[in-house]
C-alpha cells in the first residue's frame, strides 16, 4: 500500500477529523445505515456506495482511537476505584444490618449473600488490584442475578446495592480500557500506539483510492465531487509536514527503554496499584 504521509499525522489531528467529515461534501454522505451498535454484515456494506464505505471507515478508525485516547490516567483511575471502594463498603455494611434483622428470612438471606458476595471480612476485595477489582464485581453482578442468590438479593433490598456496584465495575472497566472477557487491560500506550496505525492505514486506503478514482475520471461533476472529498485529506497531510526524527544524544539512545518495555512497566504499574 501506498504511504501518503498519515504516519505523521498526531493522534489529536486523526481525532479531529472527524469534524471535517461532517462538513462540506463529505456532509451529503450518511453512513447512518450501517453505522449501527453491531455494525453491519459484510455483504451490505460491498453493497454501499464508495463514499460511503470511506466514510464508515475514517470514522470507525477514529472512534477506536478516541476511545483509546479516553482511557483514564491514573489520577482518574484512582477516583473511580475510590468509588468501587465505596460501593464494596456500602454493601458490606448493608448486608451486616441485614444480618442483625427481627426477621429470620431475611437474616438468612443476608448471611448467605455476604458469604457468596464479600471477601474476607466483607471488604478485602477492596484491596485488590484495579483488574482484578473489575473481575470481581462481574463476579458479583453475575452471581446475584442467578438463582439462588436473586432471590436472596430481593428479599433484603439490595438491588439499588449491587446496581451500584455494577456501575462502579463498568466505569472502572472502560476507565482501564478493557471490555468483558480481557484478562487484564492493555496498556494505553499501546492502544493508542495501535489506533493510530489503524488510522493511518484506513487513510492511506482512502487517499489512494480516491486518488487513483481522480486520475480515471474525466472532467465534470463526478471528478468534482471526488476532489471535493479528497481536498480534506490533503488539508490534513499539509497540517502534518513530514519531519525527520530527532537525533537522540548518545547517552539518551542507551537510556532509551522499547516501547514494548514502555508498556510492560506501565501495565505492570497499574496491575500493582491496590484498590
Amino acid at each position: 500500500m501506498a504511504a501518503y504521509g498519515y504516519s505523521f499525522v498526531t493522534d489529536k489531528a486523526f481525532s479531529a477529523f472527524a469534524r471535517d467529515l461532517e462538513q462540506g461534501a463529505w456532509k451529503g454522505v450518511s453512513i447512518d445505515k450501517y453505522d449501527v451498535p453491531n455494525r453491519v454484515p459484510a455483504a451490505l456494506l460491498l453493497e454501499a456506495p464508495k463514499p460511503v464505505i470511506w466514510k464508515a471507515r475514517a470514522l470507525w478508525s477514529i472512534r477506536a482511537l478516541d476511545e483509546a485516547l479516553g482511557v483514564a490516567s491514573a489520577a482518574a483511575l484512582a477516583e473511580l476505584d475510590t468509588e468501587w471502594d465505596t460501593a464494596q463498603r456500602a454493601l458490606h455494611l448493608f448486608l451486616a444490618s441485614a444480618a442483625e434483622s427481627k426477621d429470620p428470612a431475611q437474616r438468612d438471606a443476608a448471611v448467605r449473600l455476604r458469604g457468596a458476595l464479600l471477601a474476607g471480612a466483607g471488604t478485602e476485595q477492596t484491596r485488590y488490584t484495579y483488574d482484578a477489582e473489575v473481575d470481581y464485581g462481574w463476579h458479583q453482578v453475575a452471581v446475584a442475578g442467578k438463582a439462588p442468590l436473586a432471590a436472596d438479593v430481593k428479599k433484603v433490598g439490595a438491588g439499588a446495592y449491587l446496581k451500584r456496584i455494577e456501575e462502579a465495575t463498568e466505569a472502572l472497566a472502560k476507565g482501564l480500557g478493557r471490555s468483558s472477557g480481557q484478562k487484564r487491560a492493555v496498556a494505553r500506550s499501546k492502544r493508542i500506539r495501535e489506533a493510530v496505525v489503524a488510522c493511518t492505514q484506513a487513510f492511506n486506503a482512502i487517499h489512494g483510492e480516491i486518488g487513483w478514482l481522480i486520475e480515471h475520471t474525466p472532467t465534470g461533476k463526478h471528478r468534482e465531487l471526488l476532489e471535493a472529498l479528497h481536498a480534506p485529506f490533503l488539508a490534513l497531510l499539509e497540517r502534518s509536514p513530514q519531519r525527520a526524527p530527532a537525533a537522540a544524544a548518545p547517552e539518551e539512545e542507551e537510556e532509551a527503554a522499547p516501547a514494548e518495555e514502555e508498556d510492560a512497566a506501565e501495565t505492570e504499574a497499574e496491575e500493582s496499584t491496590p484498590g
